[in-house]
């Protein structure tokens, strides 16, 4: 099973690091407040949308796996943090919902998952 999680995880890390331009996209450009401003700002099929997509969709991919536990979560998050994501993407999402509920719903519990983790950490 260990052999499994960590080709998991280097298979997760390649996907990250093949979309690093996104990853830094949404850390440093992405503004959008709310779903409205999201629509207005990155609407159609933009580089930027796209953008939005990809580092969302890793993230949704990632708590699949933690969910589902075909990854050790104390592995994924000794390397990976989905929370600056989540906080700059969930108000965006949650717009989203309105009329697709279940949207990310996986980036959400891992992130939820994360924090967790976090609490029974050891300094």
């Amino acid at each position: 099973m260990v052999n499994d999680d960590v080709d998991a995880l280097f298979s997760l890390y390649e996907i990250y690091d093949r979309n690093r331009d996104s990853i830094l996209w949404f850390l440093e450009d992405f503004k959008a407040k709310n779903y409205e401003e999201y629509k207005q700002q990155y609407h159609g099929t933009t580089k930027d949308r796209c953008h939005f997509i990809r580092v969302c969709g890793f993230f949704e991919l990632s708590g699949t796996l933690v969910k589902r536990r075909l990854i050790d979560a104390n592995l994924y998050f000794d390397v990976f943090n989905p929370a600056p994501f989540w906080q700059k993407a969930k108000p965006v999402i949650e717009g989203m919902r309105e009329t697709r509920p279940f949207i990310y719903e996986n980036f959400e519990i891992l992130n939820e998952m994360k924090l967790k983790w976090a609490q029974k950490r050891t300094k």
